[in-house]
């Protein structure tokens, strides 16, 4: 079996190398020069053969402590890297952060990870885009460590770190004459021809029930779960539209108009992470970052700690 041979005696062998001198490594490793000898010389034990040979006053390692050092460089160089990973993982400079969301965020989320850059410049950032059902998994395995999702039921094994509700407007092609209104209501949608997300998502099924309610028929020409092409199609004049705000400030800054919608329609969604794992540091500042930005959206109700499960 091999033996377990002293941290400390390896430590003073491997200076003496370097430095070819006893008096060099104990200052190197701020001990006494006969501390260091009596390292050596019980080291020279613990292995069965001499590690040094004295020409002329100096010393010269033996061709056995040559090969010796050579495997103790390796290792010594390798375990101060582990300790240079642990101080910057400690500064939060050695470090990597994965984050599942879904299209929505595509208007808001470029705001966020410069936030973040800002505060940990070294970070290295995986953003997966997904839809809403597929960032669940990613967060309940492990996958991601943050996601950005619309989930409005319980689901065992997540929590909610932040919720926010974002209020809906009417999006319009320039030199739309609905942009000479306030404010859109469901009549002014009556003849027009609307460009509208799904029937089973959030805003596709709360438009749909507030046109039923009013009993508006309208013209859906197209349907689509991205928001971004709704504003596409919006520009380009295909009919208008009804997505969140976050989705209509980026229309309106492509050139598009926007107005609210009365009634109120939100888009509900959250910020949910692993039940029972404590967040790395880094994800604790991804959640400040997003708390800054989303507050720069003084619209947007945002709740904190809500538990899905």
């Amino acid at each position: 079996m091999p033996r377990h041979l002293s941290h400390r005696g390896l430590q003073a062998f491997r200076y003496t190398v370097l430095t070819g001198s006893v008096s060099q490594a104990a200052d190197a490793l701020a001990r006494t020069q006969p501390a260091v000898s009596r390292l050596l010389k019980e080291l020279e034990e613990e292995i069965g053969f001499r590690l040094f040979d004295r020409i002329k006053g100096r010393l010269r390692a033996t061709p056995e402590a040559r090969l010796l050092f050579e495997e103790t460089q390796r290792s010594f160089i390798g375990l101060e890297r582990i300790a240079s990973v642990a101080g910057e993982i400690r500064q939060g400079r050695h470090s990597s952060l994965s984050v599942a969301c879904m299209p929505a965020m595509a208007p808001i989320l470029p705001s966020i990870l410069q936030e973040f850059g800002r505060r940990h410049p070294e970070c290295r950032v995986s953003v997966h885009c997904l839809h809403s059902e597929s960032v669940v998994p990613m967060v309940l395995t492990g996958s991601c460590a943050l996601g950005f999702a619309s989930t409005l039921v319980g689901i065992p094994g997540l929590v909610a770190e932040r919720s926010f509700s974002i209020p809906c407007r009417c999006i319009l092609p320039a030199g739309h004459p609905l942009a000479l209104r306030g404010s859109l209501h469901p009549e002014d949608l009556r003849g027009e021809t609307l460009v509208s997300f799904f029937s089973a998502t959030q805003i596709g099924a709360q438009v749909n029930a507030i046109l039923d309610r009013n009993g508006i028929e309208i013209h859906t020409r197209i349907e689509t779960h991205l928001s971004g092409i709704i504003s596409d199609l919006v520009l380009e004049g295909v009919g208008i539209g009804i997505v969140d705000a976050l989705a209509a400030a980026n229309h309106a800054r492509r050139g598009g108009l926007s107005r609210p919608f009365v009634p109120k329609v939100t888009f509900e969604m959250r910020l949910i992470r692993q039940a029972g794992v404590s967040l790395a540091s880094v994800a604790e500042s991804f959640l400040q970052a997003s708390d800054q930005v989303f507050t720069c959206h003084s619209d947007i109700a945002m709740q904190n700690s809500a538990n899905l499960g």
